[in-house]
Formats: structure tokens, sequence, C-alpha cells
């Protein structure tokens, strides 16, 4: 899978590429781990350009949803559009983790 990793002062980003499915989970589990137990701050996920997102993926984003807040972290995306969108709005994912357009609202929001 293609993706980038970068961190801020106030969360750690990592921005994803074209598909997060069942064929690219697995590529991201140690680095979910990773943010999981070795960092400290919020996480935000860059989905603008995604533009395939199955149950795998979504599962993905929960788990990292789940255990961050355990942590009394947040998990926020950015971008969410065309049928990854819509995925995660008929799940209500959208009611748990919060979303925003793009980089400069959830800054803005911060």
């Amino acid at each position: 899978m293609n993706y980038e990793i970068w961190q801020t002062q106030s969360c750690d980003v990592i921005s994803l590429k074209d598909q997060f499915n069942a064929e690219t989970v697995n590529d991201l589990r140690p680095y979910f781990d990773y943010l999981i137990k070795d960092c400290a701050g919020d996480v935000l996920v860059d989905m603008i350009s995604v533009k395939k997102l199955d149950p795998s993926g979504v599962g993905a984003l929960l788990f990292l949803y789940k255990r961050l807040k355990i942590e009394n972290r947040k998990l926020a995306l950015v971008g969410v559009n065309g049928k990854p969108g819509e995925l995660l709005s008929m799940l209500r994912i959208n009611r748990s983790i919060k979303q925003y357009n793009n980089m400069e609202d959830y800054f803005s929001n911060y």
C-alpha cells in the first residue's frame, strides 16, 4: 500500500492512497500498533486520495479508534468523500469518528 506518515505538533498523520481494503490493511497494522503503543498524541487519517474502502478498512479504522479512545486520545478523518464517504455515513461511523473536509479545517478546529 502506498501511504505517507508524518508528525505535527498536535498529532500524528497518516495519509492513505488509492485504496484501504482487505489487500492493504495488513500493510498498515504495524504502524497502527506503533501509533497506539509508542505515540502519545491524537491521530489524523488523511483519506482524500482513498477511492476504495471495504469492511476490512472500516474495521481497521474502528480498531484504531477504540484503542486510542481507551487512552483518552482522538482519531479524526480528513477528506473522506465519494464511495468511502457514503460507506462511513451509511454505517454511521461519522457519528463516532470526527470528520473534516481538509487539513485546514482540522487544524482550525483543534
